[in-house]
């Protein structure tokens, strides 16, 4: 007697199914959140602690010691905090940058066929990657500061001051015409200033992250099967041709998942800044948190921030894989 074939669900009954356990699941998960949302609320009121963030309207009462934008201690701690925001997005910017260029240098020399070239960057890449970090900023921030000179012996760089306090240079704004930044036996006025905390912090998540950058382009190059590079060469292409026309599109397209990886961590790396005390997102929420004691309000506003600038990163760089054709199958 044959055996009756089950009946197969129609299409439309099981992705039903599949919508409801995931709006069940769904369901779940903020109920739970709610539920812990209320009970930290309970419990932070029983205590008596303040859970409004009308804190940020108050005056700060401290100074950065770097900020892109005008910044007194009379002013809030919202535009404090504006300022470690924009602090942290340009090293995280400068630093990626100059990562990239000196990654993929170092990468290339890895690759070159030169056994002393290549022996000198596998040295910096294992030397660098195996050092911690912090280590990196603080040695970075002992060698930029200690030996400049004070503010009234600056060093004149063609209108550019160099001195323990920071580099400065000339900025275009409103009043009588001058080419220098001006100077009193105190320090500098005028320009824009680069902290040594500031160098400190660039210099340090840029050769860190590049030695990261260059095994990530190595290994995207050593993917690209050899058979493809002597083709191009049996066609006529030079050496030079084809490496940027055949190889590196492809290794770029196998890089590129962990070159992002790469740049969001160097965002996050850059909260170690507070220790050699560079005004980051986290030194300043620091300062605020230690001042008004609100330390729910001021971590999960840390949290929101950097979760942004993460995916900012990702978006861009999102962005560049799809305006170009690494990203291709």
């Amino acid at each position: 007697m044959a055996r009756r074939r089950p009946a197969l669900r129609p299409a439309g009954a099981l992705m039903n199914r599949r919508i409801a356990l995931q709006a069940l699941l769904l369901v779940i998960v903020a109920a739970l959140f709610i539920a812990a949302a209320l009970n930290a609320a309970r419990n932070l009121e029983a205590r008596h602690i303040p859970t409004s963030f009308a804190f940020l309207w108050q005056t700060a009462g401290f100074g950065l010691n770097q900020s892109v934008i005008p910044f007194s201690p009379l002013d809030t701690y919202a535009r404090a905090l504006l300022v470690g925001v924009l602090n942290t997005l340009i090293v995280s910017a400068v630093a990626s940058v100059l990562a990239t260029v000196v990654g993929f240098a170092v990468g290339f020399a890895r690759l070159s066929a030169h056994w002393g070239l290549s022996r000198l960057a596998a040295l910096y890449v294992e030397t660098l990657r195996n050092i911690p970090l912090l280590l990196h900023l603080l040695f970075w921030y002992i060698v930029l500061l200690t030996p400049l000179p004070q503010p009234e012996q600056s060093l004149s760089l063609g209108g550019v001051l160099l001195n323990n306090r920071g580099l400065y240079f000339p900025f275009p704004g409103l009043g009588w015409p001058s080419f220098d930044a001006a100077r009193n036996a105190f320090n500098v006025e005028g320009g824009l200033r680069l902290s040594p905390e500031a160098a400190a912090l660039i210099f340090g998540l840029t050769f860190y992250t590049a030695a990261y950058i260059a095994e990530i382009l190595r290994a995207g190059v050593q993917a690209v099967p050899r058979g493809q590079g002597e083709a191009a060469q049996a066609l006529g292409l030079s050496p030079a041709q084809t490496r940027r026309l055949v190889v590196m599109p492809q290794a770029l397209r196998v890089a590129l998942p962990p070159l992002i990886s790469q740049y969001l961590a160097l965002t996050k790396n850059s909260s170690l800044a507070a220790f050699i005390g560079f005004a980051d997102l986290m030194q300043v929420s620091g300062t605020i948190l230690n001042q008004t004691g609100a330390a729910l309000q001021t971590i999960g506003i840390d949290m929101a921030l950097y979760l942004g600038l993460s995916m900012l990163t990702l978006a861009l760089m999102r962005r560049i894989e799809k305006k170009s054709d690494w990203g291709a199958k």
